[in-house]
């Protein structure tokens, strides 16, 4: 991935806000030595296919693509339209059965700004799996309404899943997405940032959607910055998604960025990300960047000219992770519970763990 083609991507995506960018599409397009599989994979990388086809159907820049290029984001943006169609049918079944059983969940992320009509088409955003909140007395009673109508484990029935910042991921045969059921929206160190409470103070109603809500735009700008940034290390490591980045210059559009910023304790790393926004979908800078900010598009952007800086980056964030945080926890487990102690024995006894183990930590450096 070249950072040329990233940020003529990103502003592919913008093309509503400067539409003259059209005429440099054109030209970009029509030179013989296009890379157009690194135009693919980028954009197939970062899931903005079935966008980046909507902006260039809508400004008839799809004659201009190989043909067998514009066949082939078309039928991407026609199976992700369709899949999100019984996405959606999904979302209300389980709307349904957890009304029966007295709760309102409320729908995080994609899925959230889906039944809000944040795109302009049903088709445009790729959704991974539906992210629901439920009350933090209700968490378990929701996962047992939900195994009422289908949905089961994809593993055995996990330790201490009331500690967990969600239960594990519910699958139903013969539908498009997983579920995962939250009793907080965020990692327990994010908190601070939004929570439980201040989401169901501020939810919305959706017209259409009767018996669920959505967080605010307010706390759904904030949940995009803490997942993209600070839960999944994007921050840490100079790394972000484009369709973050998008999702996220929509939701800004509609809510006060400048409160939000002000009104939130990180100031620095959010100022950063919504200026490498502005760098990458190619808008206009509102404000002088820092110097952190700064530092943080530097190291961006090596991440994409160096693979040995990308991959280097990432070895002191997986380690410490594992030396502060994943062994000790697992340690302290067991020393107070007979069943975390003797599953940690058990693994530790397993050859095959250690093979698993070290396999996650080397793709965990890898990155992708």
């Amino acid at each position: 991935m070249s950072i040329r083609n990233l940020y003529f991507i990103g502003q592919c995506l913008s093309l509503d806000e400067h539409p003259s960018f059209r005429e440099t599409i054109i030209e970009q397009f029509s030179k013989q030595d296009y890379d157009w599989d690194d135009f693919i994979w980028t954009c197939s990388n970062h899931l903005i296919i079935p966008t980046i086809y909507l902006k260039f159907r809508t400004y008839d820049l799809l004659s201009y693509l190989p043909e067998q290029i514009a066949q082939h984001i078309r039928e991407i943006y026609e199976i992700n339209r369709d899949r999100n169609e019984q996405i959606l049918l999904q979302m209300k079944e389980i709307t349904v059965a957890l009304n029966s059983g007295g709760i309102s969940p409320i729908f995080l992320k994609g899925t959230g700004n889906l039944i809000d009509g944040l795109y302009s088409d049903v088709g445009e955003r790729i959704i991974g799996d539906i992210d629901i909140l439920v009350p933090d007395i209700d968490y378990l009673k929701s996962v047992a309404l939900v195994n009422e109508i289908g949905y089961l484990d994809h593993w055995e029935e996990p330790r201490n899943p009331e500690k967990m910042v969600h239960y594990p991921r519910l699958y139903k045969y013969n539908v498009p997405a997983d579920l995962e059921i939250h009793r907080i929206p965020t990692e327990n160190k994010d908190l601070k940032y939004l929570n439980a409470e201040m989401i169901y103070r501020n939810k919305q109603e959706i017209a259409g959607f009767p018996g669920c809500f959505i967080p605010s735009i307010e706390h759904r700008i904030i949940h995009n910055f803490v997942h993209s940034q600070l839960s999944n290390a994007g921050h840490r490591l100079g790394v972000v998604s484009l369709r973050d980045i998008y999702d996220f210059f929509l939701l800004s559009k509609r809510g006060d960025i400048s409160s939000i910023i002000n009104n939130i304790s990180c100031k620095k790393k959010v100022f950063a990300y919504l200026t490498i926004e502005q760098e990458l979908l190619g808008l206009p800078i509102t404000e002088k960047p820092t110097l952190s900010s700064r530092f943080y598009i530097w190291k961006h952007d090596l991440n994409l000219s160096s693979s040995a800086f990308y991959h280097f980056n990432r070895i002191p964030w997986v380690i410490s992770g594992m030396i502060f945080h994943g062994y000790p926890k697992e340690i302290k487990e067991a020393l107070i519970s007979k069943d975390a102690r003797q599953s940690l024995i058990h693994r530790l006894g397993n050859k095959k763990w250690y093979f698993q183990h070290f396999r996650l930590i080397k793709k965990s450096i890898i990155g992708h």
